[in-house]
């Protein structure tokens, strides 16, 4: 009885934090008073709460209440950004070491296959593109040769779609399409931003002998506007090692090739 008396407060104690943390990401400060009197406790309580919120360096105490760490809620958020950039950079590694010579690759937009362009040494390769920056990337190294769709450039992007982005595709013939989203999920499939880039990409899986989706861990169980399609369309997926356990099984029941850092460390 007295085990689950204490783990009872144990977990209240989290989820009096987490909802301070609400509190504060909305209202900027807090007041140990109002806490007090919110949560039904005591004022000692609620300073407790204070300082282990501020030494994990969420907020800064001030008499009578606490702020938001601001300047430490940006340093997470950069340090995020840095992880998931490194994890782009890996898939870009492992993905460019699955194209051969002689090969003709479609590289889909987004800075996934932009990190794919980046490590492409020594191929002799051509490479057919809807991002413009994918297209200035490639567009010195020698052996490869580029060609970019044209199309409607999609405001505020690099991203090349439309009537002109399909009819480049017409009467060509792709080995490997490289075809970033931006959500994986069970239910809603391979998404992606807009329906104009659904339409090109459906276009290049026609063409297309192999599809193969690349997607940093933070993809998955995450949906975005329009589907692409059902989790079976690609061979093969190029992703994190921290992709969710249930996913990793997933691909192994139906034959999908799962590629991650183990396999190229």
């Amino acid at each position: 009885m007295g085990v689950l008396t204490v783990r009872s407060v144990v977990m209240f104690a989290i989820e009096r934090q987490n909802k301070i943390k609400e509190i504060l990401f909305k209202e900027k400060r807090v007041d140990v008073f109002e806490l007090s009197n919110l949560f039904s406790v005591t004022e000692v309580t609620i300073r407790r709460d204070l300082d282990k919120l501020q030494n994990e360096g969420f907020l800064i105490k001030t008499y009578g209440g606490a702020i938001l760490n601001e300047e430490s809620m940006v340093t997470s958020s950069i340090m995020e950004l840095d992880e998931i950039s490194e994890e782009k950079k890996m898939i870009g590694k492992i993905a460019s070491q699955l194209i051969d010579d002689e090969d003709a690759v479609f590289l889909s937009s987004g800075t996934t296959s932009l990190e794919i362009a980046k490590n492409l040494q020594d191929k002799r390769i051509t490479i057919v593109t809807n991002d413009i920056l994918i297209g200035y990337e490639l567009k010195d190294k020698i052996g490869i040769k580029v060609i970019v769709t044209g199309g409607d450039l999609i405001q505020s992007t690099s991203i090349l779609a439309g009537g002109f982005a399909l009819q480049a595709l017409n009467g060509i013939n792709i080995n490997k399409a490289f075809i970033g989203v931006k959500g994986v999920s069970f239910d809603a499939g391979y998404t992606l931003g807009s329906h104009e880039e659904v339409m090109v990409m459906q276009a290049v899986k026609r063409i297309s002998n192999d599809v193969i989706i690349v997607a940093d861990y933070t993809k998955f169980n995450n949906t975005a506007f329009a589907k692409l399609g059902d989790l079976t369309i690609a061979s093969k997926v190029v992703t994190n090692k921290q992709v969710p356990s249930e996913y990793k099984r997933y691909y192994f029941e139906r034959g999908i090739k799962l590629y991650t850092a183990f396999e190229f460390e």
